[in-house]
């Protein structure tokens, strides 16, 4: 027997729970239907909540989702098992007993791959993004499986690599413990059903050097997805000063997928904001990055600096080498300044645009393109505008500083001047790159604000139409429910039915009991009606001891048939009310969709016609006021 045969059969190997192992059982089922695992699924709030929350993330659809039955439709069954999944081993294994695996950083990385993995898959239209998204979270599920089953061992795996990094990472975990990451996840995942369109690329998405698959195939695709993913990730754990090479190999492996670096910036502050939202609600933790430009230039915030000693980017703009030479020293003289020169306007504006410096000191004869020509070139873009711009010039005539002001320049220097007198006239340079800086932090967390408050208002929204005593749709999900069904029958020519469902005598056990009682009482027959009903009808609570069972592509015999199954399920039910046990019976009034009912509200008012005959002749019974026809 292999050593994977023999993971396998230990039981030692990562494994969901509770609801999400519920969810991998049910789904093996051939007759297992979407309504099914919904209902599983609202068992579990917080699962519930994140499916709904990534529906929405991946969605282009104007309409958000607010239901867990919507969520899980659009998701569809395979995929739902998988999420269920990944969020069951993220919310088991946030910490564990391998003293050198880092089970927060672990999942940290995995949550940035899987967003990653996901805004990808919605450029480049390989698989759905939510399956992407599952992808980049149990990537390197392997390593998660070998810090579980080998705590010990693999802590000296770890140990060992970090002294030796060159060495890749499955060189190490194969040399001690004759099985790697790689080879593990692959098995695990293929067990939990991911189909071989994912499975494959994680073979090789490591090895850069992998060709593997033909250039123009899915598989390549979704292995360079892969890469960039990791990178990516890799990125958002790594210290600062490594940053912008992990950023600039990110641009270069993007650029295989036709993003191109004009978009990069958009993406990665978009998969960060994201990673960051997530994490919160996962509970895992996220780094604060700069913004991508801020990556992109080396600028590196200190918080704890003053104003007056915030370092800046500075361009000097002069065509006289001597000149430009002094100004640079005074420049870099006490300061932390990057300065970077150009010897004519021309090259001072392809400098702007690709450092975006704080500040441009130019001389007003440049060569090529003269400074004041330079300064209203700069203002024409909108990264120029936020520059600022000192004009130099031999002279101090009143002339040629109205002209300076006159192009959009900041300031005027005159030919001679200090160390100290320059750093006095970059202090405005500071401040105003302090408070774009600033600016920059407050945008963030109003992102953040507007982030909280999307996903506030989708639980609002799923709350508006959950009843919260029962956990079953309430009147207004009902009569939306009922109007799909109508219209879906309209279509095509489908039978449509309802029951009206009230339990017999229940004021008089609010009375007699207490409403704590009364309540008691409408959980436990919300509870029978929903695991006793057929897979595809929908129950629901209409108001107090109202139940509306909505059963599409039903006739009238067979509704009445299943009508009489919940009423006899419910009977059997023997409840504790004060000293005595109580037997649970119901009313129920059926009827069903005729050439001559006009709307829904005609069948509504039929089916209650129906369940006021039923009261009428004695209660704990099923009427309807309609024929069967007779075939």
């Amino acid at each position: 027997m292999t050593q994977l045969e023999q993971l396998k059969l230990s039981g030692q190997l990562p494994t969901p729970r509770g609801v999400a192992l519920a969810i991998l059982e049910l789904t093996q089922r051939e007759n297992a239907t979407l309504s099914e695992i919904a209902r599983v699924v609202q068992t579990d709030p917080a699962l519930s909540g994140r499916l709904i929350k990534l529906a929405n993330t991946a969605s282009h659809i104007t309409r958000p989702v607010v239901s867990v039955q919507e969520a899980v439709v659009r998701q569809g069954m395979a995929t739902v098992r998988h999420l269920a999944l990944g969020f069951s081993l993220v919310d088991q294994f946030r910490d564990g007993t391998c003293q050198a695996f880092d089970y927060q950083g672990y999942w940290s990385h995995s949550l940035l791959m899987a967003l990653s993995m996901q805004a990808l898959g919605l450029r480049v239209h390989v698989a759905s993004a939510d399956e992407l998204f599952v992808c980049g979270l149990l990537a390197q599920v392997g390593k998660l499986a070998l810090a579980t089953v080998y705590p010990d061992e693999y802590s000296k795996v770890l140990t060992t690599l970090s002294a030796d990094p060159a060495q890749p990472a499955i060189e190490h975990e194969r040399k001690h413990l004759e099985i790697d990451h790689i080879e593990l996840g692959i098995v695990m995942m293929t067990d939990w059903g991911m189909p071989r369109v994912f499975t494959g690329p994680l073979a090789f998405y490591e090895d850069a050097a992998h060709p593997c698959y033909p250039h123009d195939s899915r598989s390549n695709s979704l292995m360079l997805m892969l890469r960039l993913s990791h990178r990516l990730a890799d990125l958002g754990l790594a210290n600062a000063d490594v940053r912008p090479k992990l950023l600039k190999e990110w641009m270069t492996l993007a650029v295989e997928l036709d993003i191109p670096a004009e978009a990069a910036g958009a993406f990665i502050d978009e998969v960060v904001n994201n990673w960051r939202e997530w994490a919160e609600l996962l509970k895992i933790p996220a780094t604060v990055l700069p913004s991508f430009a801020e990556i992109c230039h080396g600028h590196h915030e200190d918080e704890d600096a003053a104003e007056t000693d915030m370092p800046l980017r500075i361009v000097v703009a002069d065509g006289d080498a001597i000149r430009r030479r002094n100004a640079m020293a005074l420049l870099a003289e006490d300061s932390e300044h990057t300065v970077y020169p150009a010897e004519n306007g021309n090259a001072a504006l392809a400098l702007a645009m690709e450092i975006l410096p704080h500040v441009i000191i130019a001389h007003v004869d440049l060569p090529l393109l003269d400074g004041l020509e330079l300064c209203q070139a700069l203002r024409a873009t909108d990264e120029g505008r936020r520059m600022h711009i000192l004009m130099t010039s031999d002279g101090n005539g009143e002339e040629q500083l109205n002209r300076a002001y006159e192009s959009g320049a900041d300031g005027y220097l005159p030919g001679t001047l200090s160390a100290k007198g320059l750093r006095i006239r970059l202090r405005a340079a500071q401040r105003l790159a302090q408070l774009q800086t600033d600016w920059e932090k407050d945008r963030a967390q109003l992102r953040q604000i507007a982030a909280e408050l999307a996903v506030a208002n989708r639980r609002l929204a799923n709350a508006a139409l959950t009843d919260q005593l029962t956990g079953l749709p309430n009147r207004r999900s009902a009569m939306d429910q009922l109007e799909q069904a109508w219209s879906a029958a309209s279509r095509s020519g489908q039978a449509l039915s309802v029951m009206v469902i009230d339990i017999d005598h229940f004021k008089h056990i609010n009375d007699t009991y207490g409403h704590a009682a009364g309540d008691r009482v409408l959980r436990e027959a919300a509870s029978i009606l929903r695991s006793s009903a057929r897979r595809e009808d929908s129950v629901c609570r209409i108001g107090g001891e109202e139940f509306l069972v909505i059963c599409p592509n039903t006739d009238l015999k067979s509704t009445l048939q299943s009508a009489e199954r919940l009423r006899a399920s419910l009977s059997t039910k023997r409840m504790s009310l004060g000293q005595a046990e109580k037997t649970l019976t119901i009313s129920i009034g059926v009827a069903t969709r005729e050439p001559g009912t006009t709307d829904i509200d005609a069948l509504v008012s039929t089916a209650d016609q129906a369940l006021y005959a039923a009261k009428e002749s004695g209660r704990n019974q099923t009427c309807t006021r309609q024929h069967i026809p007779l075939h």
